[in-house]
């Protein structure tokens, strides 16, 4: 072996155990779209069976496009999934609604900072002077003081936990509120607004709500802890939930996180917004991982996302999770400086560890990865 070759052999073996050690922050060259269905079609039906998964559905976008879609695993018994496979996004519906909202502020049709009590207020909170305070900023920043929701109150009543604007608080429904208020400012139906401004622009044919014919036998049917088969969840016709419960695929879904990583359909001004953090409280900051090179430097909320800035730039995650029986466990994130997204879509109660192992087979070595893979 000549010098130059020992030299790069060396070479070649240090890299590889700063990596291992999360002392490189560039991830290895990325996999081509067949490479990568080698990789997934190797491993993945063996974690779905570890980990007592139903079905899978996965997709890809590279230099901002969608490039890849591939899913695994049972749609029902005895029915394969494929990627026209339907699944519940969980809490993954909340970037969709912030994005119907933003396209309506960007119009002029809404404002970020009127206040919602001029044509909306729940009959829960209607004799609290507090609701003066809500808008559709404190909404898209978790700043509502309402609860995640309403039946967390010991008399299922919506009530408020601290004064809008002066605190965090995870909350589902101030997202509905601030749908609510979308409705009667627009004179149209939520779910009508959202398939005009987005789902029909962006060929998401197969995202929907609430419930449609057209899901007959496409539902990703779920498998609870036990391995039990359960019910999938939809909302009722009429009735969409703007914070829980969108019905698409994976393919559908990265078709949307690229538009949003491309700024599309907002103005300049309020598309630079969206992707900063948000005015007053944020989250308390918590990264108590092994390796600690994993956590990012910095995360907060921005509209519609959680952003988690690491030493190389931002990257805009979301997840998704319903506690019932089955469930769902989603996964989508974004980062705008390699113009790379994924989305995870899983049926059942362990979704989180296996989104977790698929988000490193479909971006190994990248930041999210890594930080995911550290939990």
């Amino acid at each position: 072996m000549s010098t130059r070759t020992r030299f790069r052999s060396r070479a070649a073996l240090l890299l590889a155990l700063l990596a291992q050690a999360g002392c490189v922050t560039n991830p290895p060259p990325r996999e081509t779209s067949a490479q990568l269905e080698t990789s997934l079609d190797a491993r993945v039906p063996e974690l779905l069976a570890r980990y007592r998964i139903a079905s899978v559905s996965v997709a890809l976008i590279d230099n901002g496009k969608l490039v890849l879609e591939r899913a695994y695993g049972e749609q029902s018994v005895g029915v394969p999934a494929t990627t026209a496979t339907l699944f519940n996004l969980a809490s993954l519906t909340k970037p969709v609604s912030a994005e119907v909202l933003l396209r309506l502020i960007s119009s002029g049709q809404l404002s970020l900072d009127e206040p919602m009590a001029a044509l909306w207020t729940d009959p829960d909170v209607a004799s609290d002077p507090r609701l003066a305070q809500l808008t559709l900023r404190t909404a898209l920043s978790h700043q509502t003081g309402l609860p995640n929701w309403r039946g967390q109150s010991p008399n299922g009543k919506l009530a408020f936990t601290f004064t809008p604007g002066t605190a965090y608080g995870y909350s589902g429904e101030g997202y509905n509120y601030a749908a609510r208020y979308a409705e009667r400012k627009s004179g149209a139906d939520f779910e009508e607004l959202a398939r005009r401004l987005v789902f029909r622009r962006l060929g998401m044919n197969n995202t929907s709500f609430t419930y449609r014919d057209w899901m007959r036998g496409r539902l990703a049917v779920p498998l609870d802890e036990r391995g039990h088969w359960a019910q999938p969840q939809t909302e009722a016709p009429g009735q969409p939930n703007a914070a829980n419960n969108l019905i698409t695929t994976a393919g559908d879904y990265a078709l949307f996180v690229a538009s949003v990583m491309r700024g599309e359909s907002l103005n300049r001004q309020l598309a630079a917004e969206r992707l900063q953090p948000v005015r007053g409280p944020q989250p308390a900051r918590a990264c108590e991982l092994a390796a600690k090179e994993a956590c990012p430097r910095k995360s907060s909320v921005v509209f519609g996302w959680n952003r988690l800035d690491f030493e190389d730039g931002p990257v805009f995650m979301h997840t998704g999770s319903n506690g019932r029986a089955g469930g769902e466990r989603t996964l989508a994130w974004f980062d705008p400086g390699r113009r790379r997204g994924i989305v995870i879509l899983t049926s059942g109660t362990e979704g989180e560890r296996l989104y977790r192992e698929i988000a490193w087979i479909m971006d190994p070595g990248s930041r999210l990865a890594r930080y995911l893979g550290s939990h």
